[in-house]
């Protein structure tokens, strides 16, 4: 936009057309100043053979005339660059801003232009409310030497921007621009809910995360729940299971499963698989069993439907709800199964595996998802077999750190979001193959001011009718 690089440019060049404005009103408001000091100066010149007094009256008239025009004109213009200030749209303050940092010569220059070289293309979108998408091309610097700018591009916005940070780093595929997205990292954009018939979603395959933020079961598989204890990782799940129960039951055998091997709070709701009075799991397997076995009785439906409309009919078309199962602590449950079966019994942890790699790999299609918690020292044991991991496309960490963040998604992709580490509970961070959370992001699940545990045993009831 600017041209070429010109290490002697001056600030004015790069300034904003505000400060511009503001600058030319300034010098005209000098200019008009010294016409009234010359005019002073005419006044006070006496008139003499070489000059009339007529003509100096008419040049002092003329002087104070041109200054007292030139006055308005600045002060028209000084005006106008003040309100067109108020009213710069954010996305061209933000494009200025990024402009101004990477290209004037007083910002350092980051990218270490030289004389000549074309400078970057910088344009600003926004994509959601408050979240802005800058896109910086560079033709003489590449991809990997811009998205090292993402610490200076945060520091760029100021002003009423200044809350505003780099959150996520997108290259593109073609290598020949990046785009940094822009958030305020101090927002609250968490939903509270004070009563649990709030929760009940528009869409019944989306499910709220936070304001602007959501999980779509259309377009994402099952779920990967890593978190330390206390980080509220079972609080989030919760908030997904009740916008699930809200919706209650289909007529094609959904399922709203949870599987709590602990024997903790969540072992005493109904319908919850816990372990058998023996310590066993056999209650849990035959839980998966069904589970399983319900995904090929949707499936099938599903396929019926196909083959009478002659065209593929997907479980939300056909007016199916989604079908849960949860499973915490998935290592800890690992744990309790034996390596090996008895003879003339498939109850052990090759079953358990295989179970969980059906559910994962073939649920999606059905409108079937397994939600797995792990926490993140178990996850360091490899406790969750890699398929399996890649196979859960929304990955969600609470309480998350650069070293916990690295288990679930490439290092890579962490650089941008991890100068911003959450640490309240419900804090956390998310992805998901939907399109629109593929990049890691910040988010806050629900909060929740009800009594939580009640609500979920009473909807656990209503949904299967006991």
């Amino acid at each position: 936009m600017f041209g070429t690089y010109d290490p002697g440019a001056s600030r004015l060049r790069y300034a904003a057309p505000y400060t511009k404005f503001c600058v030319g009103g300034g010098v005209l408001l000098i200019v008009s100043w010294m016409l009234f000091l010359f005019r002073r100066v005419v006044l006070a010149v006496p008139s003499n053979v070489f000059i009339s007094d007529l003509v100096l009256q008419r040049a002092a008239f003329h002087l104070g005339l041109a200054g007292v025009f030139l006055s308005l004109l600045a002060c028209i213009i000084i005006l106008a660059s003040v309100y067109a200030f108020g009213l710069w749209p954010d996305t061209a303050r933000i494009r200025h801003f990024v402009r101004r940092g990477l290209c004037c010569p007083a910002y350092g220059n980051p990218l270490g232009l030289r004389d000549g070289e074309l400078l970057p293309i910088v344009d600003c979108q926004e994509v959601s409310r408050g979240v802005y998408d800058i896109k910086v091309t560079a033709t003489t610097k590449s991809v990997d030497d811009l998205a090292k700018m993402a610490p200076l591009i945060s520091g760029y916005l100021q002003g009423r921007l200044w809350a505003f940070a780099i959150t996520e780093i997108i290259p593109s595929e073609a290598c020949n621009f990046i785009i940094f997205r822009a958030d305020d990292v101090l927002a609250d954009k968490s939903i509270t809910y004070r009563s649990v018939r709030k929760m009940r979603p528009l869409s019944p395959y989306k499910l709220a995360v936070q304001y602007g933020t959501d999980i779509d079961l259309t377009t994402s598989g099952s779920m990967l729940i890593v978190g330390k204890t206390r980080g509220g990782k079972t609080t989030g799940v919760i908030a997904l299971l009740l916008q699930v129960l809200l919706q209650g039951p289909d007529e094609f055998g959904s399922e709203v499963m949870v599987v709590d091997p602990k024997q903790a709070e969540l072992s005493r709701f109904p319908r919850t698989r816990t372990l058998d009075e023996d310590g066993e799991a056999r209650a849990i397997l035959d839980g998966m069993k069904r589970f399983t076995a319900s995904i090929k009785e949707r499936q099938k439906v599903l396929n019926d439907l196909s083959e009478k409309t002659g065209d593929a009919v997907h479980w939300w078309d056909a007016g199916m709800h989604p079908s849960i199962l949860f499973i915490d602590e998935y290592v800890g449950l690992r744990s309790v199964l034996p390596a090996k079966a008895a003879k003339g019994d498939d109850y052990c942890l090759e079953t358990f595996d295989r179970l969980v790699k059906v559910i994962v790999t073939t649920g999606a299609s059905a409108g079937c998802y397994m939600i797995i918690s792990i926490a993140q020292a178990s996850a360091g044991e490899g406790g969750l077999p890699t398929m399996i991991k890649s196979a859960m496309t929304t990955r969600v960490l609470f309480k998350p750190t650069l070293n916990e963040g690295s288990f679930i998604w490439d290092r890579t992709s962490l650089e941008a979001i991890s100068r911003f580490p959450a640490g309240k509970q419900g804090d956390a961070w998310f992805s998901s193959t939907d399109g629109e959370h593929e990049t890691v992001s910040r988010v806050h699940f629900p909060r929740m001011k009800f009594l939580v545990y009640r609500e979920l045993g009473r909807l656990l009831k209503e949904y299967y009718g006991d």
